[in-house]
Order: structure tokens, then sequence, then C-alpha cells
């Protein structure tokens, strides 16, 4: 009863009393709260939340919810039965769930191999759903719960649990201006005019001296802008984020915000425009990473020079005492390469194997740089105290392959930055264009621009944003979303796109479509959506790359073993020796090992495929389709719109069957007016033109219009209210006399028909010889279409495509239904369309294309995106997908044949046959060369006065050179060649004696 009790109270109260006992951050603050805002009500505003920690939300209606995510109050809450505050139900007090798309950049992702991981920690992440991550562009898309989860508290957990830096790349719902203010709090009380939408302001940094001192806090602005305040104005240094002003750019321009807004506060200025978030990102990490391999190379490079060279060694003395004077300097130089690495791989290992449970490659990359070092010390202390090990200290190890796997690290981010830069479309996007609007010459900041405005492109420059040419004429090279190099002529009412390059002649052009909308956006926003889509080759290279370092510790383990063994009872080693080579090969094993290969071999070719595509006008929404298309068996094109010119012209005068000819074609008018379907533009356009000619009628009002996709066009007359229809015969039920060789369009008035319209299409350019390399390809090619039997047989027979392969009369069922039949086991079914009729196909079919000039429902439906009308383009998308698949295979062979090849070198399986393992054996067999000579020293020292001669007192360097006998030199060789190290020392024991 009384736990009863307890859980019914409401959240509320239940929190109130809980903070009682366990405060919140906000609680144990000693600072004093900010007076309340007497404009908060009237003008809400939204904090950004990386800049208010206790409230920071990302919530569009400027509230804020208490959160509890203290581990005592969580534990207290389960104790009370409490089960909806954590977020996995609907809580009366947060609300429903708010799904908010966030994208978060990351910083300091070492490679693709540790995507496994990392995915596993998103996934343990509460109140997160449908995240994408792609490691060559060190991204995370993802879905949270804004009400139960705030971006900046996700940030942190993200941060803690993987140890890289992630950083929120905002999203824009809207027209958004960045501007930097003086004093941030006078946003809340300038109000808002019509047509803002909301105010992001966010708190005042801390004040942090050293950030100060470093310039990380502090920027510079050098701003140009057309108000008040023209010319160029350097803004003191500040230490404040940019203020977000989100507005509607129909209702208020990007000018007429700023204008207001400077009202109170004079020094308001736009902020600086930011790079692209994920060059800037893949440039600071690859000087980064540039940075601690130079510093690890100044480290390696004099311990390199003590071990392969003679110097610090002394040519007198105990022979123990070699290599002393550089072993010093090679203990304290190793050891300081020793803490970068440890310091660059062993706390994300460390967090991966904790919150993943994960063994990536920065763990194995720590463990054998650590077994390498610390074998080193060990027999540098051995060294030291005059009982050499075999194997001598061998600093130049560690040191080498740290400074070497830090190089693969700078290579990686390099690579990774120059893969991200070739798909990079946002730099495409010019920072200042001519303004028109006031004077030919004013320069104004692309982001103030706003409907209405009139822009200048002269001659070799690159257009600001999409638009229409009022003014002039010219060649635009459109290769940016063509792929074609050949200029376009443009003249009065073309259209120019943003990203492509000016002629040799002036355009004057009237804005139709703002920066952050424009070509170049919507490209760069589909390539980017697609390159967070993982093919189905990429969960094969993950599931190898994530099983890779276990496979690798047992291998070692396994070499261990095989040769503690194989010395110990085959070569006659002591356990000493035997234990000492068996670490040696054990840690060779591990060091040379590397999955990261195979992790980058799938996305590294995605991105760059995806790249090369977007250059040729091909985007491909989802990348698995990128692997399916090379496969295609089937190829099935919608005909009118898509094979043909979708232009359909009346060639004949249509046949009345009422005498009010005005009145038909009134009501015709009307109805189809605002109809985007060829036929029904086809008609428009003719009665546009017998309008003008004979002047004899006017549009009538029709009202409840709608269209029905492979039928037609059915509407109300407001006058008389009767029914009115145009379509095809078999929609309106009339019975056709004779075959029809073109596109029929019948007209009906309550039933009765009134007109018929005779139109004809044509296919498009090239459409015959991109049939013909299809037919060549093995590729079967069909055609299907809502028209009549006569005009499809006709398209068809001027293609050359086989009758069997073509229907007419197609629904959008009849299309789906023609798909399925044709996907049977072994074949790849592509769909092309353009309509909205098309879209179920294009979602049916293996790989769905649609065509850019089509409408909306049909691109969302489709896989692959033309951005042109150029049906050759379905040949280069076929093309760039056989490329990627050989890239792909070729990837995977060379990781595994280089994997496979070290592995055996490392391991010694290829000693005494292979010219490379030998070569890493001379040098061991150098040092025991080298100890064998030192011991024969020491057994030949009673009787070294008989044994060496003197060149006398007055030689010149005072130092006398040992004579060995040859005889007995030989003896010691052949004992050395066999490895006979007993009797070498009896013999050299029994001379002594």
């Amino acid at each position: 009863m009384e736990m009863s009790m307890v859980t019914a109270v409401s959240g509320r109260t239940l929190r109130t009393r809980l903070q009682g006992i366990y405060p919140t951050d906000s609680q144990d603050q000693t600072t004093t709260s900010p007076a309340p805002n007497p404009h908060e009500d009237e003008y809400p505003t939204e904090r950004d939340s990386s800049f208010d920690e206790p409230h920071d939300h990302h919530n569009t209606m400027g509230t804020c919810c208490s959160e509890l995510h203290h581990s005592s109050v969580d534990s207290s809450l389960k104790n009370l039965g409490e089960t909806t505050i954590s977020g996995e139900h609907d809580d009366p007090e947060l609300g429903p769930p708010n799904f908010e798309r966030v994208v978060l950049r990351i910083d300091g992702l070492k490679c693709g191999c540790c995507e496994s991981g990392l995915s596993r920690i998103v996934e343990r992440v509460p109140n997160i759903k449908n995240f994408q991550l792609n490691t060559v562009l060190a991204r995370v898309e993802l879905e949270l719960d804004t009400n139960r989860l705030s971006v900046s508290k996700v940030i942190k957990m993200l941060e803690t649990r993987t140890g890289y830096r992630f950083e929120e790349q905002m999203v824009s719902d809207g027209q958004v201006l960045e501007v930097i203010v003086t004093d941030p709090r006078r946003m809340q009380h300038a109000g808002r005019p019509d047509g803002v939408i909301r105010l992001k302001v966010p708190e005042r940094a801390p004040w942090r001296p050293f950030a100060v001192l470093s310039g990380r806090t502090s920027t510079t602005l050098k701003e140009t802008t057309t108000d008040d305040a023209d010319g160029d104005c350097e803004i003191p240094k500040i230490r404040v984020p940019p203020t977000k002003i989100y507005y509607d750019a129909t209702i208020i321009g990007a000018r007429d915000v700023l204008r207001h807004y400077r009202q109170f506060d004079p020094d308001l200025r736009l902020a600086p425009m930011a790079a692209d978030p994920g060059l800037d990102l893949g440039a600071k990490q690859t000087i980064r990473a540039l940075k601690w391999f130079l510093l690890s190379l100044i480290f390696t490079i004099p311990v390199l020079v003590f071990a392969w060279t003679p110097v610090g060694r002394r040519s007198r003395g105990p022979p123990n005492s070699i290599y002393l004077p550089g072993l010093h300097t090679s203990l304290a130089l190793a050891t300081v390469v020793q803490i970068i690495a440890l310091k660059e791989f062993f706390p994300g290992a460390m967090r991966s194997l904790y919150h993943s449970r994960v063994f990536e490659m920065d763990f194995l990359i720590a463990f054998s740089t650590t077994m390498a070092y610390s074998f080193s010390v060990a027999s540098y202390i051995f060294q030291v105290r005059g009982k050499p090990l075999e194997t001598g200290s061998f600093f130049e190890t560690s040191t080498l392959l740290v400074t070497l796997i830090l190089l693969g690290r700078a290579i990686n981010e390099f690579a990774r930055f120059r893969a991200a830069k070739s798909v990079s479309f946002r730099s495409l996007q010019v920072d200042e264009s001519n303004s028109w609007s006031n004077a030919p010459t004013t320069k104004i900041d692309t982001r103030l621009l706003q409907y209405g405005d009139f822009f200048t492109i002269p001659p070799h420059t690159m257009v600001a944003t999409d638009g229409v040419v009022v003014y002039g004429g010219s060649n635009v090279d459109e290769s940016m979303i063509t792929g074609e190099f050949k200029p376009n002529a443009k003249g009065l009412d073309s259209e120019v796109f943003a990203g492509t390059n000016n002629g040799d002649r002036f355009l004057v052009a009237r804005l139709t479509k703002l920066p952050h909308e424009n070509s170049v956006q919507r490209i760069a926003a589909l390539v980017e959506d697609a390159e967070l889509t993982k093919p189905g080759a990429q969960a094969l290279a993950d599931q190898i790359a994530g099983w890779f370092v276990p496979v690798m510790a047992s291998i070692g383990l396994t070499v261990f073993l095989i040769w503690l063994f194989v010395d110990k009872y085959h070569n006659k080693k002591d356990w000493r020796s035997a234990v000492l080579s068996a670490i040696t090969y054990a840690i060779a094993t591990l060091i040379v090992s590397c999955p990261c290969a195979i992790g980058l071999a799938v996305p590294m070719v995605v991105l760059i495929a995806s790249g090369v595509a977007a250059r040729y006008g091909i985007i491909f929404r989802d990348p698995q389709k990128l692997e399916i298309a090379r496969n295609v068996t089937d190829v099935i094109f919608d005909k009118t719109g898509t094979i043909t010119t979708g232009t359909l012209k009346v060639v004949n005068v249509p046949r009345y069957r009422h005498t009010d000819h005005a009145h038909t074609k009134g009501l015709l008018m009307g109805l189809l007016k605002d109809i985007k379907h060829p036929v029904s533009m086809g008609i428009s356009s003719w009665l546009a033109q017998d309008r003008l000619v004979h002047k004899d009628f006017q549009p009538l009002e029709v009202t409840n219009i709608i269209s029905v996709p492979g039928q037609g066009v059915q509407g109300t007359c407001a006058k008389t209210g009767v029914e009115i229809r145009a379509g095809n015969a078999e929609w309106l039920d009339i019975n056709v006399m004779g075959p029809e060789t073109n596109t029929m369009c019948y007209y009906t008035y309550g039933g009765d028909l009134r007109a018929s319209f005779e139109l004809m299409d044509h296919p498009r350019p090239g459409a015959e010889m991109v049939i013909q390399k299809l037919l060549a390809r093995g590729v079967k090619v069909h055609m299907l279409s809502g028209d009549t039997a006569g005009a499809v047989t006709s398209i068809a027979n001027r293609l050359y495509i086989p009758e069997g392969n073509t229907k007419a009369c197609c629904k959008p069922e009849g299309k789906i239904n023609y798909v399925r039949d044709l996907q049977t086991p072994g074949k790849v079914v592509m769909f092309v369309g353009d309509g909205t009729n098309d879209s179920v196909a294009l979602k049916q079919a293996h790989v769905g294309v649609h065509l850019n000039q089509g409408s909306d429902i049909a691109k969302s439906a489709a896989d692959v995106v033309l951005m042109t009308t150029r049906l050759h383009d379905i040949l280069i998308l076929l093309d760039i997908s056989f490329a990627a698949y050989r890239r792909i295979l070729l990837n995977f062979s060379w990781s595994a044949l280089y994997n496979v090849a070290v592995i055996l070198l490392a391991a010694g399986a290829l000693v005494k046959w292979a010219g490379l393992g030998e070569l890493m054996r001379w040098r061991d067999y150098g040092k025991n060369y080298r100890m064998i000579e030192a011991e024969y020293q020491k057994v030949e020292a009673p009787r070294r006065e008989r044994r060496i001669r003197t060149r006398g007192s007055s030689s010149a360097d005072g130092t006398g050179c040992c004579e060995i006998p040859t005889t007995r030199l030989a003896q010691v060789d052949a004992f050395t060649r066999r490895n006979d190290r007993s009797r070498l020392r009896k013999f050299l024991l029994g001379s002594a004696s």
C-alpha cells in the first residue's frame, strides 16, 4: 500500500522531494540566477545548449525541462518502482517524445576499424534512434528525443566513453542568420519583427585567460555589408559565439532582419562565414596527426643512430660496455616516445574495452608497443648489470614502431581529408555576390540576398545562387550539374544554377533560390545523406575488422607457444633463451598486423565513387545500390517524360462533339492549367495558343480538381456543378473505333463525350544509342506506359525495343506488378521513371532511377537521382558501379595478402626460405656472433700478452691490434654456423687452459 502511494505521486512532486535529498547541479551553484526577462513571454528565445549546461534542451518552443541524470537519483527512482522517468515511456511532465535530427562531427577518430566499437557506444545512449555513422567523414547522424536528453549531454556521454571530441553540426530547419552582438541580452529586448521565427542567444562564455592568450576563443571579423555601415569594418575581438536568427525568407529578408536589430545594437555584424565543417575538422585532424608524427620522429632518430651506427660505442674496455654510452640516452628518448604512444592509443583502447567490450586496433597497438618497450627496458637492465641477454636491447624497435604507426595515422587522416574534399559540394558556394538591387557594382554577402533581388554575373565568375537571366547572353559551364564540359548557351529567361561558371559575357539574373536552398545545397544534402548509408559489403568489412584483434591476439599466443617448444626441444636451447626468442616473434606478429586497410576498403571506395558520380550529375541516395547496379539484368523505362521528351504537341485539330466550343475550351483550360502531366501541359499549351489567335473564350472556374495517376483529371464546373473529366478512353468508358497510333485524350461533360485530342511525343536525343548499348551489354530493355497501345508501339519501333517487352495502358499497380514479375531469382531490375505514378515501381525495383525534372514524390522513392534528363547517365551509372566493385575487390585482396604475408614473415614461418624473413633474422645472427666474440675475449684474457703484437710506443694512435689465429677463428665460425654453443664454449675453455 505504501509503495502504491509513493509511485502515485506526480512527477513534479517526486522530483521536488528527491531534489531535497539529492541536489541538482543548479542547486549546487553559488551564483545567483539572472533576473527574469520581462519580454520573455512576448518574445521567446532559445539558449544555445553548448553554453547553458543545467538547462540545455534543443527545444524549439524555448521551454526548459528539469532532467535527473544523477546515478543516485536514478537508483532511488528504481527503488521506488518509478519506470517512466528513464525515457522509455512517456512522462506527463516531459511530454511526448520529440525526436530531432542531430548531426555530430567526430574529432580525433583514428581509423575506419574503430566503427564497430563506436557504434556500440552510440547504441547504448538512451533516447537515440536511427543513427548512422561514417568513419571516413568522421560524422554521426542520429534522431534524439530532446524532451528527455539534450544534445550537450549526449556529447558529454560520447566524449567520456570514446575519448573523441564531438561537435554539433547545426542542421538548418529554415533560413538562419548568424550574427555577432556585443551584448546578446539586447537581442531579447529587441522584439521580433514579422517573419522572424525565433532567436537562439548563447550565454557569454566564461573568462579563460589561457584560452584567450592562445587565441582559441578570440575572433577578428572583417565584414562587408550594404547597409548604413558600408565598407570594411574591423570588429574588436570577442569571446561569445554567434547569435542565430531563424526567419521566414518569404516574409522578411536578411537585410531587413539586420536593419531591425541594429536599432538595438549598432555594432551588430554577420558572423564569419564558416567553412565546410567536415573539411575544417579533417584538416585539423590531419595537422594534429602530422604534429605527433614529427614529434615522435625527432625522438626516434637519435635512438636509431645509437642502435645502427658505431656512435657511442667503446673500442676498448669490458665488452658489456659497448652500448652503454648510447643506452642511457636511448632509454630516455624511447620513454618519451612511449608516453606519446600511450597518450594516443591507450585511453581510447581502454574506453572502448570498458564501454563497448570491443578490442580495437588501439588496444593491439598499445599492447604490442608496451611489450616491446618493456622488453627493451628489461634487456637494458640486464646489460647494465653486466649480464646481457642474447637479444640485446632494442629500443629502436619500440620507437620506430610508434613512429611508423603515427606516420600511418597521418597518411590515413590525409587520405580521408582528400576523400571528403573530393565530394564536398558546399565549397562551390561563393561568399559574395554582385547585387543589382541598389547599384550595379555593390558587393554583398550571399547570406544577405533575399527574394526579389537581382544579381550580376561578371565574365569568368561563379554563379552565386539559382536565378533566371533577365539581361545578357553567355555560355555557362554546368559540368558541376550535368557532367558535360560543353558550355550551355544562356539568354533571356534561361535558368542559371549556383556553382556553375559563367563564360566571357555579362549576365544579370533575378534570384529564384536563396543560398540555403539552391542547387549546391540540394546536391550537397543528397550526397551527405547518401554517405551515411552503409553498403552491404561494409557490413562484411566491419565484421572482419571487429574480429581481427581477438584473432591476432590468439595468433600471437600461438606463435609464442610454438617457438617456445621449437627452441627448447628442437634447437636445444635453455628455457631463458627459448622464452626470449618466442616473445620476440610474438611481439613482431602483433606489431605488423593491421585491420585498418580492411575497415577502409569499402567506405573509401563508396565515398570516392559517390563523389565521381555526383560530378556527372548522378546522386546515389542509397549507396547500397552502388554495388547492386553492376548486376542489372533488366532496365524498365517509363515512356512519357522518361524515354521520350515528355513535350507532347497536339498534331490534329481537336474534334468537338458540342456546338459551344468556347465553353468546352474554357472548362478544359480551367481544369488542366495547374496539372503538370505531359498530356495536360500539351493540351494547355495548345489552348493558350488558340486563345491568343481566336480570342473566343476565357478560362472558366473549376473546383474539386483531382489528378488520378495513370487515368486523368476530374473536377466540377463551378457554375453548373457538373462533373467534368479529361483522360484516357478506358477510364472514361469510351469505345474507340480503330487503332490509336498516337496519344489520345478525351474530355467528358457530365459523362458525355465533348472533345478528343491527338498528341504526339518524340524520343529523347540519344535514347536509341543508350538502348543499343544496353542490349549490347546483355541487358534487356522494357518500356511501360499508361498511353495507348498504338502510341507505345510507335515509340518502341523507333527505338528497336521488342514488342514483347512493352506494355500499354499501364496503371501504377500494373507497373509494380510488371516489376515483380521480372524479379525472379538471378535477375536485378532497374526502373527509370519521372512521374508520381512511377513512385511505387521505383520503390519496388532493385534500383530505382529518377530523372530530376520529375515530381518530388518520385524523387523521394528513387534510389538514384539523375540531375539531368540525359539517358546516357544510365550507362555512366553502370560503369561507376563496375569500377567501384573492382576497386573494393582489389582493396580486400590487397589487405588480405598484406596481412597474411607480414604475419608469416613476422612469425618466422619463412625464415629459412623467404629473403625478407632471412633479412629479419640476419640482425639476430649478428648479435649472437658479437656475444660469442665477447666470450672468446674473456677466455683469451690470461694469454693476451702472448697473443698481441704491438706496434710500439711510437704508434700514432697508441693502440694495438688483436691478431686471432686463422685456424681457431675458422673453428669458432663453424661452431657458430651450427649454433652449437656448448661445444664452442668447451673448445674456448680448453684452448685457454
